[in-house]
């Protein structure tokens, strides 16, 4: 009680010693995690493009309540996320310069990244630049799939179409002034040309719903499958008219995807809706 008596005062905390000895490597990496945190706390704006793992650094950003916005960039299948820094706000800048700090160690699973901050230390405007390859200690590897769902369904169309590659997180869409993210693409090898997107709408809000449908429809994709739990009560007239339904209870029926991928052709007319809807 006496050793911590004036643990509040900066000068007299007490240190413990890690549970297990950090390398220097190690050392090094979470040390530059760290500067780059503490300076992105003075950021004004920030700008990251990235290209791979888009979709979880996107939702990793909303979820943490980021101020930011989400573009295509043109010319490639990555995205640009534009994020409203700490020095931008009125309050609460300490908290939010944290969630944006959470980001860094996510860019490490990025295959390609690069990441500018402009910051605002002692008075003068400094540029923060982080690119790919850069000594930044990764945050835990990310999850492979949303769901047991998704893992399922891509086991199991895995095996009936060993001709078919199942592709995770494909090139993301433009639709309604941001992004929208597929959650698969379904692609023959022996004809590239016949290539599907696959979105699995399982255990959602209704209000997630109508607003996911509600950015397909802009989006006006032909080559879309949508696997719909029953349970959700989608009418026909919320659904893209261009796309190709796929009710399912519990489970997504791999064997019905695989036979609409393979059969199906162009794209549905408006008033072939209810023919293009499968169960």
């Amino acid at each position: 009680m006496h050793d911590s008596l004036f643990g509040d005062l900066p000068g007299e905390r007490l240190v413990a010693a890690p549970a297990q000895p950090l390398s220097a490597v190690e050392l090094a990496l979470r040390s530059n995690l760290a500067l780059v945190q503490a300076l992105l706390c003075r950021a004004t704006t920030l700008r990251i493009e990235l290209e791979g793992n888009t979709r979880t650094l996107i939702r990793q950003a909303k979820w943490r309540g980021l101020i930011c916005t989400v573009a295509e960039r043109s010319g490639t299948a990555g995205a640009s996320l534009e994020v409203s820094g700490p020095f931008a706000l009125f309050r609460n800048t300490r908290l939010y310069g944290r969630a944006l700090g959470e980001l860094v160690p996510l860019l490490a699973w990025c295959p390609r990244f690069r990441l500018r901050a402009d910051c605002v230390f002692a008075g003068r405007r400094l540029s923060l630049q982080l690119a790919t390859g850069d000594p930044i200690f990764p945050a835990g590897a990310p999850r492979r799939y949303d769901s047991r769902l998704e893992e399922r369904f891509a086991r199991e169309f895995r095996r009936l179409a060993p001709a078919w590659d199942v592709i995770r997180e494909p090139e993301p869409i433009s639709a309604g002034g941001t992004l929208i993210f597929p959650d698969f693409a379904l692609q023959d090898r022996a004809n590239p040309a016949r290539r599907w997107l696959l979105e699995i709408m399982g255990f959602w809000t209704a209000d997630y719903v109508a607003r996911k449908l509600t950015l397909y429809r802009s989006a006006h994709l032909a080559n879309l499958i949508l696997c719909i739990d029953e349970d959700r009560n989608c009418a026909d007239e919320d659904l893209p008219p261009e796309a190709l339904v796929i009710k399912f209870r519990r489970r997504v029926d791999a064997a019905a995807v695989l036979r609409v991928a393979e059969t199906a052709h162009g794209r549905p007319s408006r008033s072939d809706g209810p023919q293009s809807r499968f169960s």
